[in-house]
């Protein structure tokens, strides 16, 4: 081969290699502006949000000469009730467990303002006198507080919504007890 045939074929072999990088390129970049709108729409469903993993919400009602002891506690999405007869404390009588869902879970804690349930100093001892108590032990992390209280105690306005839904839930579990 002569010297400038040489020449001829590295150049269209120079521009052959350029064009196909430059095609190369140009499909890399439809590719990459394709995966990034394809990436930037994504789907959240807020509704079904989880709560922390360590929330704690227990209920229950203490009745004296031991006509009433039970206990609903909902941790996370998981639910059990517990009744105890005859003056027992270690015994359930009655003990069911269920799940919530997490739609129903925050219905539940949508109704509740922590601060206010904190604002509320609340210690009845109506079981003292053979009366009934109910009782509130909430705990979410660092939130914490419990009340102990008479069930039409006009200080409960802030918390009563949160307060009757508790209640709902715990008659699915105590019903034909």
């Amino acid at each position: 081969m002569t010297p400038q045939r040489t020449g001829l074929i590295e150049k269209k072999l120079y521009w052959y290699l350029c064009f196909k990088r430059t095609d190369m390129f140009r499909k890399f970049l439809v590719f990459a502006v394709i995966m990034a709108f394809g990436f930037s729409c994504t789907y959240t469903f807020t509704e079904e949000k989880v709560p922390d993993a360590n929330l704690l919400i227990k209920t229950g009602t203490v009745c004296g000469w031991c006509s009433q002891n039970d206990t609903l506690t909902i941790s996370d999405t998981r639910v059990k009730y517990v009744d105890y007869k005859k003056c027992s404390t270690t015994n359930p009588t009655v003990s069911k467990s269920g799940e919530l869902t997490t739609v129903e879970l925050n219905e539940l804690l949508g109704k509740l303002d922590f601060d206010e349930l904190k604002k509320l100093d609340l210690n009845s001892c109506n079981v003292c006198a053979d009366g009934c108590d109910d009782w509130i032990s909430y705990k979410n992390g660092s939130q914490t507080h419990t009340i102990r209280f008479s069930r039409n105690d006009p200080k409960l306005t802030p918390i009563k919504a949160f307060f009757d839904q508790l209640n709902v839930i715990k008659s699915r579990y105590s019903s034909g007890n």
